[in-house]
């Protein structure tokens, strides 16, 4: 069997006239619009944050020093064209010393350590997991998110404000003085760059204010769209999370930040069950709307969002949407032999 080294590198060659789309985010809403755009033909770019600092991601960040996998190895999941391998990447780990550690993180960590690179690592894995577009951490090492809140001032790690944060005005991320190179570049290269769904702070902003991360998105050519939640949001009973209003007015003071003083503008999407349009703002953007709920308003629904995007946006349907890629068995054997060194390392405490 070859050494992963061996393996030529993924090819990141878009077709001509195919537009380049980035989204910007982490966790389940940046999944759900992956699995949008993955049924539309469009180079698919998703920017993760790399702050979170919770459950299996947590740990790893604090035994190897490296960068949390979890929004990655999730963004990489939905990606997959090869099923069988996806589904043994979310599993988790229940012998003793395991308990609750998932699969694909400590696959994605075992990685990094024998390359020498996150991103290198999550290339990797995306080919293995037959990726129908390309996954990137918005920095090679761990950032701290921190946020001024207005209940509770001033509070660190996302975990924390996740739980405890649900009037944050200022965030910043400590630890990523630039954002990676990839990054920036699918950025610059980008035709449209989605902002959300999902949890604002902790995943949308998180990955947004990392390194120079705002500064690219202002300075991009591409239509910025901040996709809204669907799910109306009160002050009380969810932590973690602002009104509507309040994310486009804190997104857009994080951009203004980014872009030196220079007002930023930015399309939104949101739900309505009834209408399908775009309405003009007095700044030059537009509202886009469009029934993109699930049955139970709570999420976005994949093959509606889809439809939503394609008409906004004129993005064609891809005519293989159900493609299932067959598994390498080669592929299969070097997941094997990450998960069994990571296991060891478990078992053994090895650093």
């Amino acid at each position: 069997m070859r050494h992963l080294l061996d393996l030529p590198p993924p090819s990141r060659v878009a077709p001509r006239g195919i537009p380049r789309v980035v989204t910007l985010g982490g966790g389940h809403g940046q999944a759900a619009l992956l699995s949008a755009l993955m049924r539309l033909q469009c180079d698919l770019t998703a920017l993760v944050s790399v702050a979170d600092d919770g459950g299996c991601s947590g740990k790893l960040r604090e035994e190897l020093g490296m960068a949390p996998p979890g929004d990655a190895r999730r963004c990489l999941v939905t990606l997959s064209t090869t099923p069988e391998v996806a589904a043994g990447f979310e599993e988790r780990l229940t012998a003793d010393g395991e308990e609750g550690r998932c699969v694909g993180n400590l696959v994605l960590a075992e990685m990094t350590r024998d390359l020498g690179s996150f991103q290198r690592a999550v290339d990797w894995v995306g080919g293995l997991l037959g990726c129908l577009g390309r996954v990137v951490p918005v920095a090679e090492v761990a950032g701290t998110l921190n946020v001024y809140d207005l209940v509770h001032g001033r509070l660190s790690g996302e975990s924390h404000i996740e739980r405890l944060s649900n009037s944050a005005v200022v965030a910043t991320v400590d630890g990523p003085d630039v954002a990676s190179r990839q990054a920036l570049q699918a950025i610059e290269a980008a035709d449209i760059v989605f902002m959300g769904p999902g949890s604002f702070v902790g995943s949308t902003l998180a990955a947004l204010i990392t390194g120079n991360i705002a500064q690219a998105v202002v300075n991009a050519r591409a239509r910025r769209v901040l996709v809204r939640n669907v799910r109306q949001i009160e002050r009380t009973g969810f932590p973690g999370a602002v009104q509507y209003d309040d994310q486009e007015r804190i997104l857009r003071d994080h951009l203004v930040i980014g872009s030196g003083g220079e007002g930023v503008t930015f399309d939104v999407l949101v739900h309505d069950d009834r209408d399908l349009g775009e309405t003009a703002r007095a700044d030059g953007s537009k509202e886009l709307v469009g029934p993109v709920a699930s049955n139970d308003g709570r999420r976005h629904d994949a093959g509606r969002l889809s439809s939503v995007l394609a008409y906004h946006l004129q993005l064609a349907h891809r005519a293989d949407t159900q493609r299932h890629d067959p598994v390498d068995p080669e592929a299969q054997a070097i997941f094997e032999r990450y998960l069994a060194s990571a296991r060891a390392r478990l078992r053994g405490g090895v650093p």
